[in-house]
């Protein structure tokens, strides 16, 4: 159909195939920064539960989702993308990765739809979308709100084709996408309100009984639509729990948060960007109100329209979920991925404000200029925020070497035992087979010890207790380790990191062959081969590739001993020469033997790639590689050079840590949060991770609140630290709305997450040992 109007020539891309051309390399582009890096990061809890999902047979996967808070079609697709990506960070992942370019491609051709007489817009909108850390963050995670951003821009798309012409594909498209849509998050429901109000917009100019027409046929898609929603929602909704995590709802903050997100794609202290965002939406705004205004069709003024409908209504979408009655279905606390489906609009917005202010320029040297200008800042800006998000994904060994141990030892009649359940989801991610847990949020005492326990105790030859960094909340006594270790003929442990695994043998059988490898295991072959009369190595385990400095870095060799006659002496090394190596002895004996070892190339380790060099008595092989980056460090906060409080006190005999003091920021009232900043200096090297805990403590002697973490988030394990270094550690304690008015200590020292030791003996400025290993900074006045 012809157009009412005259295309704009910005100098970009004259034709329909440079346009084409310009569009497939932003896609490159989207692409591009959607896998780099791509498995750096672990699976946390939501991935996980979806990945769990998908493994499920997809009958029972649906009515699993019935009661939850998702409708199933996602985990449907990622059920069937399994079958042939199989698991792995990556291949679970990319699935979202290839949903995100193709929503860069719909937004495009949305664009174009809407501005036909200004391409530069659509090309625009989507190398916004491309770069977007927003969109690059959650198009690098196995969840399900890229696959609802790809459905609602198909959706918006033919229904800008429904509105020009009666087109039957562009009704099938409709029909498609919107179903789609409503099966994938039930939030996209309120994509039914943001096209029925577009439509009626579109209605005004038309004849009375053209306008009965046009709404007839679209009261027609509507009716569809729900027919093919209704039967999902007559299953689920008898079945879905009443639950609610709500909060407080400040729309400001909320909105604030979104705006950031949109623009920087930073989610913490978006205060620091405060300037930033303001003057980007403020731009945007006036740049969309001069379009409007300057707009010669009312056909643009109606995609403007459909624009302006997707960015209002979804915060109040979110507005209206996070205040539904608690009776009703799942209350969620408001956060801004959940208007995720709804932001390809706003780019596209965003591009026709920045068009309509170079439109502004007479010169068509001058307009070229501008654009130019935009793109180039924009790809700076990008880049440089990417650049700092992909930096910041690590992979971890969270149960990557604790599963594989499991895979090679567990026999058929054992069973495992998680404690506690809070991470499942991520577990089971490691462990796909069965496994029983400690409920989480159950205080462990001897008649709960005895009900979870006795009947797995009862069933199995040998029960594996994984123990997580959640477990002494729940059991500050270790009850449920006591409980096992009391009937067991023999136990053995691993160690990784604050997780600890043991082996509790029940029976004689299984304690004269403790460490039996499972009948069904075959060891990964090694790289090289390495054979002796009496010896070979039959197997190597690496479960990273890429490590930081500081780090411990778990691997396992398997032998298989050939009548052994004596003990063989073993060498582990990383790096030639070596910057960590780890020796032990191969016992004698007959039959496969499997080894684990533990390395931690030190904090000040230079980067690079390293080998693993195995030694056994004279003969050498190189059993891989592992790339070695620096100690990473990020602070959130605004920090002084010098505590504002001094203390002096130190951890550890010889002292390994010194408290030099400490800064307190925030009103210490219920309610309210408190950010205390630790100012650490390194004495010695610390072999174990430890976790700092602050307590606030009540009068009956327990803590009233506290904000345990590993040092720096995480990001600086004590393993990492360097003798001499000087850190600055931020913790944050929430205090209760209902805590009683007192005098409340505030108290921190370190602690072994996996056995819950304190780090001792601390001691004063004075060096006088201190009550139960911590250290008393303040007592804090709560009116």
């Amino acid at each position: 159909m012809p157009l009412p109007f005259k295309r704009r020539d910005h100098g970009l891309c004259r034709g329909q195939r440079c346009q084409r051309l310009a569009a497939s390399l932003v896609a490159l582009l989207a692409f591009a920064v959607r896998v780099v890096r791509l498995e750096d990061a672990n699976i946390w809890w939501d991935e996980g539960l979806a990945v769990w999902l998908a493994r499920m047979p997809v009958l029972d996967m649906m009515r699993w989702t019935a009661v939850d808070v998702h409708p199933p079609l996602y985990f449907g697709i990622l059920h069937y993308w399994r079958l042939v990506a199989r698991d792995g960070e990556f291949a679970v992942r990319f699935l979202s990765a290839m949903i995100g370019v193709l929503t860069v491609v719909a937004l495009w051709q949305l664009g174009r739809l809407l501005f036909p007489e200004q391409p530069a817009v659509a090309l625009l909108g989507a190398l916004f979308l491309a770069l977007s850390r927003f969109e690059v963050w959650w198009s690098q995670e196995a969840r399900m709100y890229m696959l609802g951003g790809l459905w609602l821009t198909l959706s918006l798309y033919f229904t800008v084709r429904l509105r020009n012409q009666a087109d039957w594909r562009a009704g099938l498209g409709y029909l498609f996408t919107t179903i789609a849509a409503l099966w994938t998050l039930y939030l996209l429901s309120f994509t039914l309100i943001i096209e029925g109000l577009y439509w009626m917009w579109t209605l005004r100019r038309l004849a009375w009984r053209e306008r009965w027409q046009r709404l007839a046929r679209w009261a027609c898609y509507q009716g569809i639509v729900l027919a093919a929603f209704l039967p999902w929602l007559i299953y689920a909704i008898p079945r879905m729990r009443s639950w609610s995590v709500q909060v407080a709802f400040d729309p400001k903050i909320f909105l604030e948060l979104y705006a950031t997100l949109l623009l920087v794609g930073e989610s913490v202290h978006v205060e620091r960007f405060q300037g930033v965002v303001v003057t980007g939406m403020a731009v945007i705004i006036l740049g969309a109100c001069v379009g409007w205004l300057r707009a010669k069709s009312a056909f643009t003024r109606d995609g403007l329209a459909l624009l302006i409908l997707a960015m209002v209504i979804p915060p109040a979408v979110v507005w209206f979920t996070t205040t539904m009655p608690r009776s009703f279905g799942y209350s969620p606390k408001p956060e801004a991925r959940y208007l995720l489906p709804f932001t390809p609009p706003f780019y596209l917005l965003a591009a026709w404000g920045l068009v309509s202010l170079a439109n502004l320029c007479s010169s068509a040297t001058w307009r070229r200029g501008v654009m130019i200008g935009v793109v180039v800042v924009v790809i700076l800006g990008q880049t440089f925020t990417l650049k700092s998000y992909h930096e910041g994904r690590y992979l971890q060994d969270d149960y990557k070497s604790l599963a594989m141990t499991l895979k090679a030892h567990v026999q058929p009649q054992d069973s495992v035992f998680l404690h506690t359940d809070h991470p499942w989801p991520v577990f089971a991610y490691h462990w796909p087979r069965e496994f029983q847990g400690w409920p989480n949020g159950q205080k462990a005492d001897a008649g709960s010890v005895d009900h979870w326990l006795q009947p797995v105790w009862d069933a199995s030859q040998g029960v594996w207790l994984v123990i997580n960094e959640d477990a002494l909340r729940a059991d500050p006594q270790r009850l449920v380790e006591k409980w096992l270790a009391d009937r067991a003929l023999a136990q053995h442990e691993w160690r990784f990191g604050p997780k600890r695994l043991i082996l509790f043998a029940r029976t004689p059988e299984r304690a004269n062959d403790l460490l039996a490898l499972a009948p069904d295991w075959t060891p990964p072959p090694p790289k090289e081969s390495l054979s002796l009369p009496e010896l070979a190595v039959v197997g190597w385990e690496q479960p990273l590739t890429r490590v930081m400095a500081g780090d411990p870095v778990y691997v396992a060799v398997t032998v298989q001993r050939n009548n052994l006659k004596k003990d063989l002496h073993l060498k582990l090394k990383l790096g030639e020469p070596a910057v960590a190596e780890v020796e032990t002895t191969l016992s004698r004996g007959d039959g496969p033997m499997r080894q684990t070892f533990t390395l931690i190339p030190p904090a000040g380790t230079p980067s690079g790639v390293y080998p693993y060099i195995l030694k056994i008595d004279d003969v050498e092989m190189t059993m891989g590689w592992v790339k070695v980056f620096p100690i990473r460090s990020k602070v959130d906060v605004a920090l002084r050079a010098q505590p504002r409080f001094s203390v002096a006190a130190t951890f550890g005999d010889p002292p390994q840590v010194r408290l030099l003091g400490y800064d307190l920021q925030g009103e210490p009232a219920p309610g309210e949060q408190l950010t205390l900043i630790l100012y650490w200096r390194v004495e010695a090297s610390l072999p174990i991770s430890y976790k700092v805990f602050v307590h606030l403590i009540g009068a009956d002697g327990r803590p009233a609140a506290q904000g345990d973490d590993f040092p720096l988030g995480g990001a600086r394990p004590t393993t990492s630290w360097q003798p001499g270094e000087t850190l600055i550690d931020v913790y944050t304690i929430a205090i209760p709305r209902d805590l009683p008015p007192g005098d409340y200590p505030l108290r921190i020292g370190f602690y072994d997450p996996g056995t819950g030791a304190r780090l001792s003996p601390v001691l004063d400025a004075n060096h006088h040992p201190q009550p139960a290993d911590q250290i008393e900074l303040d007592v804090l006045s709560i009116p």
